[in-house]
């Protein structure tokens, strides 16, 4: 086996823990607890699975009664791009910089390029994993919807493997140039985190910005006339922003044996080649000019010519001192400021972005307003889920044990009650969720235009319901935290309590959404529903408080840093 090869494998077992889980579960038989655990989770998220296939559907019919079914294909190419653009940024900057395996890799003799590639392959196969729930369904509903013959279910699978490599590059080429320029200064975390803010800036731009240079907003009734009359109109009108959407959308419907689909998938491949060179041939360069000096801590004051790491006393309540050191350790982490605030921030940009210019006449408003007033129970689920769903996604309060790693001995050890470390970094998770909430209201306020009594209602409602969601993150986190990491990109995003807390979130929200449905169909009144679903949201949140301290007291002990 060729050292590459070696290197790319040791990396992709060290990422998934294929042989620690082996050893977990068939020789010390101590996670199998785990294993109904998330197939009750995967059990939970099917109902959410099944309507969003019905809703792709559904779509796809519409969009065949105009003769533009393909535009399918590049909505979902297009959605997986920008998934892979900016939020594998993150990945991309925490595995090539900030993994604890580089100091040993970088000791032996092996060449930039090699080390560069190991890594790549980790955040891809990740990016495989990330992309599945939301671009496979879209891929195979329209495989079957348009009677796909076998050309296009062998070709299907080679679409999806070349789909993140393009984007990925891009991010990679940027990352790597990025680091080589911050690196020069001395506050390299600050500078790390607003390198990476511009990078999404600029990928946002390419996205939104220049697709409305570009005339793809604000078409009027005959610009729309025409696109539709042509059989690609709506395929050229939204990949316009990102070409590679057109050459994917045309070689996976017209197949390989024909000219278009052809020299459409050349340009796909080859452009994917081409970049994937180049952030090859970067790495030589600047990779480990990029990395040098990183392990030193710029935040860290010195004095007499000793690090202040530490500060015994601070005269703080507990619960205050603990909520203040997850602040400082989230922000002296840049991958953890980047994935917990941006993760629950970056929804309510992007459908901002999405947005037209938010004037009265625009659609986009005009649709929820007409929804809240025709079916206020329909429009109060709508923007309450809205809300949930970006105080909920950034994976803090799952990951909040993990984060602490090595050093969670610490933990146990300081003269600080367990339930109110607990309970500290529920309101740490709950304040970042916070702003989650805030990003989606500000959405509804200043985009959608709703008034004051079309959102206060969703908001009296999302909070209770996001704090026992809270509580329950927390609690799948205390039960296996991740402490051994290599990465810290791993305590977050590829951490198996996220994904697991993410299932159990969506499928409690599936049953809350049925409850809210059958309450608005019973009879009875908004005001009436709204404060039967207020009630047991409170009831839950409190009963998720008294059972995760208790739990707490006994699981801090047992749990071995």
């Amino acid at each position: 086996m060729s050292p590459t090869a070696a290197l790319v494998k040791a990396a992709l077992n060290s990422n998934f823990g294929w042989s620690v889980v082996r050893h977990r579960l068939f020789v010390q038989k101590r996670d199998r607890w785990m294993v109904p655990l998330i197939a009750l989770a995967v059990v939970g998220v099917v109902p959410t699975l099944v309507l969003y296939v019905r809703l792709l559907g559904t779509v796809f019919d519409m969009l065949k009664s105009l003769g533009q079914e393909k535009a399918l294909l590049t909505l979902a190419v297009l959605a997986g791009q920008l998934i892979i653009l900016v939020f594998g940024l993150f990945y991309l900057i925490a595995t090539f910089y900030f993994s604890r395996d580089l100091e040993y890799l970088v000791a032996l003799p092996l060449k930039p390029s090699q080390i560069m590639l190991s890594k790549f392959a980790v955040v891809l196969i990740n990016e495989y994993l990330t992309m599945a729930p939301f671009i496979l369904p879209a891929l195979i509903v329209y495989g079957f919807k348009k009677d796909g013959g076998l050309e296009y279910w062998l070709i299907m699978p080679l679409a999806y493997i070349l789909l993140p490599v393009i984007p990925l590059a891009a991010a990679g080429l940027g990352v790597v140039g990025m680091m080589r320029l911050v690196n020069i200064g001395k506050k390299k975390d600050l500078l790390i985190i607003i390198g990476s803010l511009v990078l999404i800036a600029a990928a946002l731009f390419l996205q939104f910005g220049l697709s409305r240079a570009a005339g793809t907003s604000g078409l009027d009734a005959q610009k729309i006339i025409a696109m539709i009359a042509s059989p690609d109109g709506l395929v050229q009108t939204i990949g316009r922003r990102f070409p590679p959407a057109i050459w994917a959308t045309r070689f996976l419907h017209n197949g390989l044996m024909t000219a278009s689909g052809l020299s459409a998938f050349a340009l796909f491949a080859g452009l994917s080649i081409l970049l994937f060179g180049g952030l090859i041939a970067g790495a030589q360069r600047l990779f480990f000019g990029g990395l040098v000096g990183l392990s030193e801590r710029s935040g860290v004051r010195v004095r007499g010519g000793k690090a202040l790491a530490i500060k015994f006393s601070s005269g703080h309540h507990p619960v205050k001192a603990i909520f203040l050191r997850e602040v400082r350790l989230m922000n002296r982490t840049p991958i953890f400021l980047l994935n917990g605030v941006l993760g629950v921030l970056m929804v309510p940009v992007i459908l901002a972005l999405t947005l037209n210019t938010g004037k009265p006449g625009d659609d986009s408003a005009n649709i929820l307003r007409l929804m809240t007033s025709a079916k206020p129970v329909t429009g109060v689920l709508v923007t309450t889920m809205f809300m949930i769903v970006c105080a909920t996604l950034s994976g803090v309060a799952s990951s909040s044990f993990s984060r602490e790693g090595r050093k969670f001995w610490v933990s146990k050890v300081i003269p600080v009650d367990y339930r109110q470390q607990v309970l500290a970094k529920f309101l740490h998770s709950m304040a970042i969720a916070l702003l989650g909430i805030g990003g989606a209201t500000a959405v509804l306020v200043f985009r959608f235009r709703l008034a004051a009594g079309q959102w206060l209602p969703s908001l009296a409602l999302a909070l209770p319901v996001t704090a026992f969601l809270t509580f329950l993150n927390l609690a799948v986190d205390l039960a296996r935290p991740l402490l051994d990491w290599i990465s810290p990109q791993k305590a977050m995003k590829q951490n198996l309590n996220v994904l697991i807390a993410m299932f159990l979130d969506l499928g409690f929200l599936f049953l809350y959404g049925v409850a809210f449905i059958a309450l608005g169909k019973s009879g009875l009144r908004l005001a009436a529903v709204l404060g039967i679903l207020a009630v047991l949201g409170l009831g839950l949140a409190c009963l998720a408080y008294t059972l995760v301290l208790q739990f707490a007291l006994r699981r801090y002990p047992s749990i071995e840093a």
